[in-house]
């Protein structure tokens, strides 16, 4: 979702020894979009990744947590494919209250259309200067429609113009896409079907004191036998053990 704003209150410390993290925010945008929280729980589940599955992203904004999971692949030597996925919607602040417009809040002369092809075109750009060598598949997708193609084993081609069978297990997602209870269970329940074990999802969102429907979710994943909660920071870190 593109208008929720994160706690940055008290933000956790970032490694000292990796500069390229520390730099990272003033290269990409989205700095609002990422709780500094998860770069230390994506990088515990990176070092940790089971040998088998893909990393899935679900949720790319301007590509700062896209840049930051293949940085953190190629910091520990994990040769883990990348997919990923964004609708590239606007939504607004007051949306929920039925007060919407075409434009951005507060301003009308920027159309949300452009400000979404923006957005797209950052996410692009971004990832193809700092990780050229390294770029994810990505695609231009609802998370509905992603998973449909990823379960029919489809054919692709992505935003970087290579064909790609989507499909197959899962080590890692990064769940950072539709923030309600029904949106983030959707994503949940296919990330699950796929997760290999011992693999991880760390839930975007999901921290105890928040307002969103992920956050409710939480509640109810914390009940599941399937996982175990590893970490959370204040958003959840969780792993599959049956």
């Amino acid at each position: 979702m593109l208008h929720k704003l994160k706690n940055w209150l008290n933000p956790i410390q970032l490694p000292q020894s990796d500069d390229f993290i520390r730099r990272l925010p003033s290269l990409v945008i989205g700095e609002g979009m990422l709780h500094r929280g998860n770069i230390t729980l994506l990088e515990y589940a990176i070092q940790h990744l089971p040998e088998q599955g893909s990393v899935v992203e679900i949720g790319s904004y301007g590509g700062l947590s896209t840049n930051l999971i293949t940085h953190l692949l190629q910091k520990y030597h994990k040769n883990h494919l990348l997919f990923n996925c964004d609708a590239w919607i606007y939504e607004g602040y007051k949306d929920h209250l039925g007060e919407s417009g075409p434009g951005i809040d507060g301003r009308d002369d920027v159309s949300r259309t452009d400000y979404a092809l923006y957005l797209k075109n950052a996410f692009v750009q971004a990832t193809r200067f700092l990780h050229p060598q390294r770029l994810p598949h990505s695609f231009h997708l609802r998370s509905e429609v992603f998973f449909q193609k990823w379960q029919q084993n489809s054919p692709e081609t992505d935003l970087f113009g290579r064909t790609v069978t989507l499909g197959g297990p899962i080590a890692l997602a990064y769940i950072d896409g539709d923030h309600s209870y029904e949106g983030a269970m959707s994503d949940f329940e296919h990330t699950a079907q796929y997760l290999v074990k011992n693999g991880f999802i760390l839930l975007d969102d999901s921290a105890d004191h928040l307002p969103f429907g992920s956050a409710a979710m939480m509640r109810e994943i914390k009940q599941d036998r399937r996982f175990r909660v590893i970490n959370k920071n204040p958003n959840y870190l969780i792993q599959r053990v049956g």
